[in-house]
């Protein structure tokens, strides 16, 4: 039960701090996304290894918040190998739980004034130390990782609707680049469970290649006319809807991104809800292929 309120403060400072931080995006509507997910995770993962790092450093005295925060900050590091990308999510409430808990512990105790500061002293330099580290850390990775997957995708002009790209998918072309941009050139079916229906028609492209683009802000769309000229559109006409994955009977595993335009509703209530018709079709569309796989 001691571990429930710096796992609750550590959801709170991190939502917040990620509110703030992305407002001008409209980041307001993170802060409950992110509470529910960090909360969990403070829960189920943090503290249990809070307790074990408890454990662990029950006998040290001296370096006992050294090797208390590194053990917070590794087993945040290793979920890398679970939740990929967003470990350094879980490094940041390792460090946030780690600090939050032991000023709790700290509260508890009856300490000279003189201990207490050099107690706080230590462990800002701990905290310090760790960010440095995590910095330097992501900055390495970053730069070993090469150049960053940014897409081109080109829309056939005055289409409305869901845009689903799977990636991985045996016997499809691999996407070709052009300059700094992978280009995807959506086509455009029609979905045999929407026959009829006023979204049966969507936009969609199947390539063999496995990487797909994460730098959403850095994404480029474009609709094309029968011609082939361009004309990009505005960033409030793209909704991003998320994606997936489906296994096939092999057992591999085909990844999909999904995201709706429009050019007639542009403007920030879609760029940030999007359209419940075309996510009634996004839906639809998943069922559809997830039954072929």
């Amino acid at each position: 039960m001691n571990k429930i309120k710096p796992a609750l403060h550590t959801s709170l400072i991190l939502s917040t701090f990620l509110m703030i931080f992305s407002i001008m995006d409209g980041g307001i509507w993170l802060f409950p996304i992110v509470f529910t997910y960090s909360f969990a995770g403070n829960l189920a993962y943090g503290a249990p290894v809070s307790l074990l790092s408890d454990w662990l450093t029950r006998k040290l005295v001296k370096g006992r918040l050294f090797v208390a925060a590194f053990i917070h900050a590794f087993f945040g590091a290793i979920t890398y190998f679970v939740i990929d990308g967003f470990a350094w999510f879980a490094v940041i409430c390792a460090v946030i739980f780690f600090f939050i808990d032991e000023w709790l512990k700290r509260k508890k105790t009856k300490a000279p004034h003189r201990e207490n500061k050099r107690f706080y002293l230590t462990l800002v330099i701990v905290v310090c130390v760790v960010a440095i580290v995590m910095l330097a850390v992501n900055w390495i990775s970053g730069n070993n990782q090469g150049e960053i997957i940014k897409n081109r995708s080109l829309i056939p002009e005055g289409y409305e609707g869901t845009v689903v790209i799977f990636y991985g998918m045996p016997e499809r072309p691999a996407l070709e680049k052009d300059g700094g941009f992978t280009v995807i050139p959506i086509k455009i079916e029609s979905l045999p469970t929407l026959m009829r229906t006023d979204i049966e028609r969507y936009g969609i492209y199947q390539t063999s290649t496995q990487d797909r683009g994460y730098s959403i802000n850095q994404n480029q769309y474009f609709y094309v006319d029968e011609e082939g000229k361009r004309t990009l559109l505005d960033n409030d006409c793209i909704y991003h809807s998320g994606g997936g994955g489906v296994t096939g009977s092999d057992g591999k595993e085909i990844v999909y991104d999904k995201f709706q335009v429009t050019n007639s509703a542009c403007g920030e209530d879609f760029s940030l809800k999007g359209n419940e018709r075309y996510s009634a079709q996004g839906r639809e569309i998943g069922k559809y292929w997830s039954s072929l796989y």
